[in-house]
């Protein structure tokens, strides 16, 4: 009984503001780019971000750099943060070696 009533708490309870939801793992295609003085990954119509990168193990520079510019399939952890998640990626694989916004969202 008290699990139950331990369970229904926490369920109950709103998450506190300013705090980052548990990460989730996913796999996200993407193109690498470098902003800001970190890396983010944006998405392939507009190349706006969707996430911003931080590597499982090593440092951003060996993990990320040789892939700016390229369209890429990461996998790892996404954490719910504002204003943009942050994947902690464990691995990059290369989809295209060049990533531009599509035909239907550029101007004439």
């Amino acid at each position: 009984m008290g699990l139950v009533m331990l369970a229904v708490l926490v369920a109950v309870v709103p998450p506190q503001a300013g705090k980052a939801r548990p990460a989730a793992k996913v796999s996200l295609t993407g193109c690498v780019d470098e902003r800001d003085g970190g890396y983010v990954l944006t998405n392939d119509t507009n190349l706006q971000p969707t996430a911003r990168l931080k590597p499982a193990a090593g440092s951003p520079e060996d993990n990320f750099a040789r892939h700016v510019g390229h369209k890429v399939k990461l996998r790892g952890m996404l954490s719910k943060e504002e204003p943009l998640p942050i994947m902690t990626v464990d691995s990059v694989e290369t989809v295209s070696e060049t990533c531009a916004p599509s035909a239907e969202t550029q101007e004439p």
